[in-house]
């Protein structure tokens, strides 16, 4: 029987790639690393890859843009499952440092956001860089004096990192969601959420309008985030969740009634509820 194939946000050494490892324990596919979400996205469209885990969501940090701006114009590609991450940073050099001895912090800008409080207190003498992905900044440290890279601790094993500090996140409960991506959303397992984004017609009240439709049907909105279309100034998209899955009764003339009443909507899918980690 031929392995399912699911890639992640590469490379090696990054939370995408603990998400993807812990995915996979029951599915035992082949993963796939990528250099992108977008190159993520574009190869499950393409048929290149069965799965793809992105990340969308964090804590401390919000929405993740190039997963939300992908979803929202990439035909054919559904959300089919997620997984709630916890986040765990680590301080970490190629030699054992003091603190007062680093001069330059590099990690995911994400990754420098969440342990704004960490570095504020402790290393405000040290310069922040930001670079492409947490498992580029454990591997850039190993040559640089006095650099210290902010990474998950599996990135550290990696690339034979001394640990510095541990657990330097601003807040224990920091996660990340990720979805799962793929050519179809899963079936209706009684747990279930979904996905879409729309946007909403100029005038006053139209948001609230909107949200009427849910709510007239007693529909519990699980999230809710607004971001700029990148089309024209102060056009905006809303990304919702709610509880349920899109073929549950009465769901079908909800999404009709919504379709008509706004510009633009996509079901983005419908999924099972995550357990977190």
């Amino acid at each position: 029987m031929k392995k399912k194939r699911l890639g992640y946000l590469g490379p090696r050494g990054t939370f995408s790639e603990e998400a993807a490892l812990l995915y996979n324990q029951d599915s035992d596919s082949i993963l796939l690393e990528y250099p992108s979400i977008a190159d993520v996205v574009t190869a499950v469209k393409e048929g290149s890859i069965d799965e793809g885990l992105v990340p969308l969501e964090n804590t401390l940090e919000g929405g993740v843009g190039p997963t939300l701006d992908r979803l929202a114009r990439q035909e054919k590609v559904y959300i089919c499952n997620e997984l709630v991450y916890p986040v765990h940073q680590c301080l970490m050099s190629a030699e054992k440092l003091d603190l007062s001895q680093i001069r330059q912090v590099l990690s995911h800008p994400h990754a420098l956001g969440q342990c704004s409080d960490y570095l504020n207190r402790n290393l405000s003498h040290a310069e922040c860089l930001p670079v492409e992905s947490t498992a580029a900044a454990a591997k850039a440290v190993r040559n640089l004096p006095g650099a210290a890279a902010i990474a998950p601790s599996r990135a550290g094993e990696l690339f034979n990192l001394v640990l510095l500090a541990k657990d330097i996140q601003d807040n224990n409960g920091n996660a990340t969601r990720f979805v799962v991506v793929a050519r179809h959303d899963h079936a209706a397992t009684g747990e279930d959420k979904t996905s879409l984004v729309l946007s909403i017609p100029d005038g006053p009240g139209s948001l609230y309008q909107v949200l009427g439709y849910f709510a007239h049907r007693n529909i519990n909105l699980t999230r809710i985030e607004s971001r700029p279309s990148r089309q024209i100034i102060g056009d905006w998209l809303f990304f919702i969740d709610c509880e349920g899955h899109r073929n549950d009764p009465g769901r079908e003339e909800l999404w009709a009634e919504i379709e008509q009443a706004v510009p633009f909507f996509k079901l983005l899918g419908s999924y099972p509820v995550s357990r977190r980690r």
